[in-house]
């Protein structure tokens, strides 16, 4: 069979049609990377104590008292420990791309270099799901208000009081939600006005620290109903320990013609505060 034979359309048909720039160009935007978040919002402190297996303890210690001093009577020594909690390496996942020997050749825009970004991209997306889907159980997994509401500064400071009657570091704090979420926030004053944020003009809607919490916008939270799980928080609530990657390997697999790009990945998260963080719905519809 001579090149470009026995099919139609033909090799030589497929190549020039795939990979010249004016068409690639376009099927490069296969998918809009949005902003990965989740998994970076929460605590990765613990992730250097899992040198070796694929668990990390770590020592929850629990408030104690204060008591008046009585002289001549010996002090109660007080417990401080509680229940240990631990994060678990259990996700491995993997994302593969392959090329042609041939197709490489005639590619002139880098189709493998491009097709490795969004294999790595796809590991991040599974780290960030992943590691949201621990933010329903915050709180007991009690949610604050009800499914598809519009987040509103009364919710916001709700939430927020939550967290300063569970004492609560105000330091690190942040609030995660869905577009939905900003989009109501774009309707309130209070969060676009220049006269409300320090002086600092935002006539374009953008806002960045809202009482002195971060806010971060992803379309990676998990889905409850018509609604997501949004989240007000401290890193400490979630634990999160990447024991491996994202590692990326190229093989080059000559007996089989093709190169290809695996991109993978080993991680685990768990609850470690769980009142340090209060989940909410959003309005997402």
């Amino acid at each position: 069979m001579a090149y470009g034979d026995g099919t139609d359309p033909t090799l030589a048909e497929l190549i020039s049609r795939k990979f010249i720039p004016e068409i690639f160009k376009k099927e490069a935007l296969m998918h809009t990377m949005s902003h990965l978040v989740v998994a970076n919002a929460f605590t990765h402190k613990y992730q250097s104590d899992l040198s070796i297996g694929t668990k990390v303890w770590i020592p929850v210690m629990t408030e104690i008292g204060a008591t008046e001093v009585t002289p001549g009577t010996e002090p109660t020594a007080q417990d401080a420990s509680t229940t240990v909690v631990s994060i678990t390496v259990d996700k491995w996942f993997e994302s593969t791309v392959d090329i042609s020997k041939l197709a490489q050749i005639e590619d002139a825009v880098g189709y493998l270099r491009e097709a490795a970004k969004s294999a790595a991209y796809a590991i991040d997306k599974k780290i960030d799901t992943d590691v949201g889907s621990k933010i329903s159980t915050l709180q007991g997994s009690s949610v604050y208000g009800a499914a598809n509401q519009v987040f509103t500064d009364a919710i916001f400071r709700a939430l927020v009081q939550v967290l300063d009657e569970g004492d609560v570091p105000d330091e690190g704090r942040f609030l995660i939600g869905d577009p939905s979420m900003k989009s109501n926030l774009h309707n309130i004053d209070k969060f676009v006005r220049g006269d409300f944020i320090n002086g600092s003009p935002t006539t374009n809607g953008k806002f960045g620290t809202l009482y002195n919490a971060n806010i971060m916008i992803t379309n990676n939270l998990t889905a409850t109903g018509t609604s997501n799980y949004g989240v007000y928080s401290h890193p400490d609530a979630i634990g999160v320990a990447i024991q491996k990657g994202p590692n990326v390997n190229h093989h080059d697999l000559g007996w089989e013609f093709r190169n290809i790009v695996i991109v993978d990945a080993a991680w685990g998260k768990g609850e470690v505060r769980e009142y340090f963080g209060q989940p909410f719905y959003t309005n997402k519809s």
